[in-house]
């Protein structure tokens, strides 16, 4: 087996690493109390939903393709398991329920993008309106509630400190890395990015490869769903508004290629971590709400751009 030097390993590293230390750097300096345990702790927690989210979309991207519809995905979850649990089904079954829902979602979306050949941005974008319109029928348009201990069990339990819902997220990271390297379906995901036609020659049919790939997207993201509902205690139509977008970005910053069907879930925690120590650093060092999305944005898009820049001159 051929051994790789520290000098490769070190090359392999995501630019975005180098920035994320950078940028913990930078508000460490503006407020001595950011660079805390507890403040760290409270990143990794808020992370957990958008990583997962994250995981999907990187799924999707590996294939040329993005899934509008994940962040409506997860705000569904959070609204149709308590819809049902407020109807008589026993919680835990609901959510069950609502994330075979959210599978059997992405599958349409799957089918829609393979069959039609239609762009996913826009087949997904219709779909995200869809699930959108459906959550705010289920609430008319506001929070619904349903009390269980259930939430109080996946927030606050912890194991050796970290709580249940990072093991989750550490689980999931886990089983989607199995599947896109130790995995037939993996190679074909990665084969729907890189080479469609050489995936046709060997005998894959590619519209059920990219079927299953967007529903093992819905699978994932209803996971986060479920996390989500257990955060918020309630159902709310438009708590994971977004997330499809910041997921993409760190999917990217992760080093993933929207054309090449290369890269993986490792990098995408980078990216995802990025984006959440922006946000925690500006709400520490005081920074308004208002002005909050487009300080983010212009970095995670200053990011992306040298990253891409990076990855370029190491291929010259």
């Amino acid at each position: 087996m051929q051994k790789i030097s520290v000098k490769e390993r070190i090359k392999n590293i995501p630019p975005v690493a180098y920035m994320l230390i950078v940028i913990i750097a930078v508000f460490s300096f503006l407020d001595p109390h950011y660079f805390s345990l507890s403040n760290f702790r409270n990143v990794l927690i808020q992370s957990t939903p958008l990583m997962i989210v994250a995981f999907g979309q990187t799924c999707i991207v590996l294939t040329q393709g993005t899934d509008l519809s994940l962040g409506a995905q997860v705000s569904f979850v959070t609204v149709f398991t308590v819809y049902l649990a407020t109807h008589g089904i026993i919680l835990e079954v609901a959510m069950v329920i609502a994330v075979l829902a959210t599978m059997l979602i992405g599958a349409i979306n799957g089918l829609i993008v393979a069959k039609g050949n239609i762009p996913p941005f826009i087949a997904t974008y219709g779909m995200q309106n869809i699930v959108n319109s459906i959550s705010l029928l289920l609430t008319a348009g506001s929070s619904i509630y349903f009390s269980s201990f259930t939430y109080r069990i996946v927030t606050e339990t912890t194991i050796i400190g970290i709580p249940l819902m990072v093991w989750v997220a550490v689980l999931v990271f886990v089983i989607v890395w199995i599947v896109l390297n130790k995995t037939k379906f993996g190679t074909n995901i990665h084969g729907l990015g890189g080479n469609k036609e050489a995936l046709v020659l060997a005998g894959i049919n590619p519209v059920k490869c990219q079927i299953k790939t967007y529903a093992f997207a819905g699978l994932i993201a209803g996971i986060a769903g479920v996390i989500t509902l257990c955060r918020v205690e309630s159902g709310q139509p438009t708590v994971a508004t977004g997330w499809e977008f910041q997921a993409v970005a760190a999917t990217l910053l992760g080093g993933s290629s929207l054309r090449e069907g290369k890269g993986g879930v490792t990098g995408t925690i980078f990216g995802v971590f990025l984006i959440q120590i922006i946000k925690n650093g500006l709400n520490v060092i005081g920074v308004q709400s208002i002005m909050q999305n487009a300080i983010i944005g212009s970095i995670v898009l200053a990011a992306i751009i040298i990253d891409a820049v990076v990855r370029i001159q190491a291929k010259e």
